[in-house]
């Protein structure tokens, strides 16, 4: 029999996992430059110029995960 802590535990495992699973990929490593434009990039662990980039890079992904295989 279960007590009200356990459903709870339970129901934050279950929020948990969905939070992981929905999540936005981390992205490819920082390589010194804008992995859109491929612009040199100040910052080390920078792996985008800005949020544009970084939108346009994960938009271009998103078109070459839903490409036919062929």
């Amino acid at each position: 029999m279960t007590d009200v802590s356990d459903q709870a535990t339970e129901f934050e495992e279950l929020r948990r996992d969905a939070a992981l699973a929905s999540r936005k990929p981390s992205g490819p490593p920082p390589c010194g430059e804008c992995h859109f434009c491929e612009a040199e990039l100040s910052d080390p662990s920078a792996r985008w110029c800005d949020a544009d980039c970084r939108d346009g890079w994960e938009k271009r992904q998103r078109a070459y995960a839903q490409r036919p295989i062929r």
